[in-house]
């Protein structure tokens, strides 16, 4: 495929060819990228478990509310929406895959407009190139997927207004992309919080552009913004009603103490492996030339400013908040990096660079082996059976993330949870009540009783339950203190036979299961809803 575009992208003549099927056009090129594309993440969606994130969304989106603890409501929206409809996983998934695609179209969209067809179609195929765009982003659910889908739409109707001069535009074209911008923004931010950032990164191109000042004094943008907080209102009339909680509780995980250039190297080094290093290196070389240029060059500045505050930001945050294995956050910044990456390989094999060929060609082959190869593994733990690997490798998998419980839901049945009413199952911390919920919760009520359950606060009343008996699952790191923490809740608890988790026929998660009878609700949780945020800390 990337012989085929090379060789079209240094013929001007083929981008005249019309033909929405040929490979040798940018509509051709784009049209096979997202089929194809599409096919290949669905297989994904198919064969792999939910991650951790994924359990808990799940398990959020059984109830409708306004907004929720940690995210904005839109994607939970859909998924609870979905699950109405059935909650098989591919199902689940199936709209972030097809919201992939859309922004799989928008990329080369905006490259095209900002750089020319051939830029943009780089553009996209670069976007399905990086790993945590093309998996995680592309078919798990998540906030990202509609996040980045309205971003990207944001940034097109944003360029349209601004990148021409503003006395080119007629006042009907200028209103109506500015319009169609505070809606995208506006669905942005019901997706996720980091759309803010965008939205100041805009701010930050018009007032450092000559020439573009004069738009803070036009009324457009000024509605525009207006609309967009008149769609994320929903966001804030939650908040309001539980003292701001969502707010708090996210700029609480920036909060932090000295500077550690470790975990500053370790935050850098995963934003490089979720990109994959191979994309992110002549991204953060284009980066850096979009700065060093600055406003002179306007199509590029436009794009380094809608980056570069998440992007500065989060890595910042990193050298004194141990923000762990988020290395995601920046991505939305990354994202408005692709068509300036798209822009500069249309330039590089136009001339004929021969380099660039083989790095767009080992690029390739190198991220369709990672996704096989780690894909195949997470799917059935192979790996896990060479010889080399010690007991402490082994049992810090990451995969093990994604494994689904299905052993959990069978060991139900037998044991005859389903038919007993009133029984209601305890998870002892928020990602295993989520994975719990994956199997369970279409059958069973799971609470999660713990110090740190999130959303999950916000669902079942707890009152509701009191003197029902119930289940108790949970893995051994999450059962600490037992005694102290779970049985004086309960008129009796009993342990009963563990449940074995399984992948690829290797027992993988040992579950410890209690019978509990005689709930004495409620459980202190210390995120109840309507709570003080100093109770909840």
């Amino acid at each position: 495929m990337t012989d085929a575009l090379s060789a079209a992208s240094a013929r001007p003549g083929s981008t005249r060819s019309a033909g929405w099927l040929r490979l040798d056009t940018p509509q051709g090129a784009i049209f096979w990228l997202i089929l194809l594309g599409g096919l290949l993440r669905l297989a994904l969606a198919w064969a792999l478990g939910y991650g951790n994130g994924e359990s808990y969304y799940v398990a959020t989106a059984r109830f409708w509310a306004l907004s929720y603890f940690d995210q904005p409501p839109l994607f939970l929206w859909l998924t609870h929406a979905m699950i109405g409809l059935g909650d098989a996983e591919l199902w689940l998934r199936l709209p972030y895959v097809l919201m992939f695609g859309v922004s799989t179209w928008l990329m080369y969209r905006l490259g095209a407009y900002l750089f020319g067809a051939w830029a943009g179609v780089w553009a996209a195929l670069l976007l399905n190139l990086s790993a945590v765009f093309f998996l995680s982003v592309g078919s798990w659910v998540q906030p990202d997927g509609p996040l980045f889908l309205f971003l990207l739409a944001a940034a097109y109707c944003t360029a349209r207004a601004v990148v021409p001069e503003p006395q080119t535009l007629s006042p009907g074209a200028a209103w109506g992309w500015w319009l169609a911008a505070g809606l995208c923004f506006g669905l942005a931010l019901l997706s996720k919080y980091h759309a803010v950032l965008m939205m100041a990164g805009l701010l930050l191109f018009l007032l450092t552009t000559p020439g573009r000042r004069r738009w803070l004094a036009h009324p457009a943008p000024w509605i525009a913004v207006v609309i967009a907080f008149a769609i994320f209102s929903p966001v804030l009339i939650w908040n309001a009603e539980n003292q701001w909680v969502s707010f708090l509780f996210q700029s609480g995980r920036s909060s932090g103490g000295r500077f550690r250039p470790d975990w500053l190297g370790q935050n850098i080094g995963g934003q490089a492996i979720w990109l994959l290093p191979w994309i992110w290196l002549p991204m953060i070389w284009v980066f850096g030339a979009g700065l060093f240029r600055g406003p002179k060059d306007l199509r590029a500045w436009f794009l380094v400013s809608l980056a570069i505050i998440p992007i500065v930001l989060f890595t910042a945050v990193a050298s004194w908040a141990k923000v762990g294995a988020h290395f995601h956050w920046q991505a939305p910044g990354y994202l408005m990096l692709f068509p300036l990456l798209g822009a500069a390989t249309a330039r590089w094999l136009a001339a004929g660079s021969r380099p660039a060929r083989i790095w767009l060609k080992a690029s390739a082959i190198a991220t369709v082996v990672v996704l096989v190869v780690l894909g195949s593994h997470a799917a059935t733990g192979w790996m896990r059976a060479l010889p080399y690997l010690d007991r402490n490798t082994i049992e810090k998998d990451p995969t093990l993330e994604g494994l689904d419980w299905t052993d959990l839901r069978a060991a139900a049945q037998e044991r005859g949870w389903f038919d007993r009413p009133g029984l209601f199952v305890v998870g002892t911390q928020w990602h295993q009540a989520g994975k719990i919920d994956v199997q369970l919760g279409d059958r069973l009520p799971v609470l999660c009783l713990c110090e740190d359950p999130r959303n999950l606060a916000f669902g079942w009343d707890q009152m509701d339950f009191a003197g029902h008996d119930a289940v108790i699952i949970g893995q051994d790191e999450f059962l600490k203190k037992f005694d102290e923490r779970w049985r004086p809740y309960f008129a009796s608890v009993e342990p009963q036979p563990d449940i074995i988790v399984h992948r690829g026929g290797r027992a993988e998660l040992t579950l410890h299961v209690y019978t509990a009878r005689g709930f004495k609700a409620p459980w202190p949780l210390p995120l109840p809803p309507n709570a003080p945020w100093e109770t909840a800390k």
